[in-house]
């Protein structure tokens, strides 16, 4: 179904229903003073979490470091190479989280939000780094056998690793889902909201957000960290019992550094898609035109571009073609509330224009992608 026919099928749902939003103000303005203010205070709280978060990485990597050698323990230095990665990827956070924040210059004109995606995937490439060299030193003492393990400060080692891993997943724990909830239940704002759906009327917007993708980033060298502390003081308490199982420690590293490597390939995928300019995966292209199309005057939305400036961050450029290009404002205001209220997104260009039945039904380019 192209994009004129569902236009089309919105008018006609649209076409008993009295619109009064017409004659009232949206009182709209295309930016949002507190989207704005919400947008600085997530990055603060992300800021604060990772500070936190690497407190306790670095006094614990000393810690472990020191024990491992002592203990003579690849897996315990496997553990603290990971943990060496986890506080540098998570200075490269923050410095990234800093950046992002810095006001648009001309040069800039987008901002700074792409630092903290370029940050997460500075993080992910030490790690996997790291993992490599360790995976090659635990092939060595498989294959060569020459090494004495201290299981006693292994074990010690890797039980204050567990409760320092347990206690950084609950600092960066982010939840599943992120709702923002709007609550606003005045007779103007059910119109506008009927407005946008056309058929039903819900008196809450609820505006997905994505996950910092630093803290993610984070959340997820720390899960990996966490396993692995288990694996460890498995492999410890094998050693402590059954010395001529030394095996076991090269055995855990290779075990537990492949799956580090899996656990961060999403991070990778998500970064790379911003880069790419990729539509986010909260939002569905069909939706954003459907919606559009809803707005009444509006004849045809086409020329659609949804990209991410960051994984929490979307911006969008579209063309309205209307009936009546002397309601062109009232009309742009709608659409960029409908934006920001319905799919969050805060950045957006729309350009009206007159619609031309005999021009743009054949269209190719007015028809937008098929995939």
């Amino acid at each position: 179904m192209n994009a004129h026919s569902s236009c089309q099928e919105k008018r006609s749902l649209l076409k008993d229903m009295d619109y009064e939003g017409e004659k009232k103000s949206l009182n709209n303005h295309c930016h949002d003073d507190n989207d704005i203010l919400d947008y600085q205070k997530a990055k603060k709280t992300a800021k604060c979490q990772l500070l936190t978060a690497s407190i306790f990485v670095f006094i614990f990597m000393v810690a472990e470091l020191v024990g491992g050698v002592l203990a003579n323990s690849l897996a315990i230095m496997t553990d603290a190479a990971h943990l060496l990665s986890d506080f540098t990827g998570f200075f490269i956070s923050i410095v990234a989280l800093i950046i992002a924040v810095r006001p648009p210059t001309k040069t800039m004109s987008f901002g700074y939000h792409r630092a903290e995606v370029i940050g997460a995937l500075l993080s992910v490439i030490l790690i996997w780094g790291l993992t490599v060299v360790l995976v090659a030193l635990a092939i060595i003492r498989i294959i060569h056998g020459d090494y004495e393990i201290d299981a006693d400060i292994m074990l010690i080692t890797a039980s204050l690793g567990l409760v320092i891993n347990i206690i950084l997943g609950l600092v960066l724990h982010q939840g599943h889902h992120s709702h923002s909830h709007s609550h606003d239940h005045s007779k103007h704002d059910v119109e506008e909201i009927r407005n946008y759906e056309a058929i039903e009327v819900d008196e809450v917007t609820h505006v997905h957000k994505s996950k910092n993708i630093n803290v993610q980033a984070a959340f997820i060298h720390v899960l990996g960290d966490l396993i692995q502390s288990v694996g460890v003081l498995c492999a410890a308490l094998i050693i402590k019992f059954k010395p001529e199982w030394k095996i076991a420690d090269p055995i855990c590293t290779l075990f537990f550094s492949i799956l580090v490597i899996l656990t961060t390939v999403r991070i990778v995928k998500d970064g790379v898609s911003v880069l790419m300019e990729a539509k986010p995966s909260n939002i569905n292209f069909d939706e954003v035109i459907n919606a559009l199309c809803s707005i009444n005057g509006v004849m045809m939305a086409h020329g659609l571009h949804i990209w991410s400036l960051t994984t929490d961050k979307a911006a969008i450029a579209v063309h309205l073609a209307v009936e009546d290009t002397c309601k062109g404002p009232e009309i742009l205001n709608s659409a960029s509330s409908l934006l920001r209220n319905r799919f969050g997104i805060m950045k957006s260009t729309i350009q009206i224009e007159e619609y031309k039945e005999d021009i743009m039904k054949d269209c190719s380019e007015c028809k937008g992608p098929e995939k």
